[in-house]
């Protein structure tokens, strides 16, 4: 499967779970399910989503290195560097492997 259909996958998977949760949401305010049925709805839910956006984060780190900007070096960070860092859409605040210094670094799609 390639990664743009796994990364499809997790964004069907995050907004179908968002959906059931504004749902239950809707339900139980208007007294249509039991509060019990709603929360459980609501925990699924939120479940399904720490698990797809998990997913996604997976797959962005498996197909994509960094490049320091301060030494040019192409390098692919810790899973835990790469999920905690602050970060933008194409960088991350990380510690290049080269140079040893922190600093934002380019995404490129492609493997070390």
């Amino acid at each position: 499967m390639s990664n743009k259909c796994k990364t499809a996958i997790s964004v069907i998977g995050i907004v179908l779970s968002i959906a059931l949760l504004a749902i239950s949401a809707v339900l139980a305010e208007e007294a249509i399910i039991r509060p019990a049925l709603a929360v459980t709805f609501t925990v699924i839910s939120a479940i399904l989503v720490f698990v797809a956006i998990f997913y996604a984060a997976k797959i962005d780190y498996e197909t994509g290195v960094y490049e320091c900007r301060k030494c040019g070096h192409t390098f692919k960070p810790t899973f835990k560097a790469y999920t905690l860092g602050a970060h933008t859409l194409s960088t991350r605040h990380l510690k290049c492997s080269g140079c040893g210094e922190k600093s934002w670094c380019k995404r490129k799609n492609r493997r070390v």
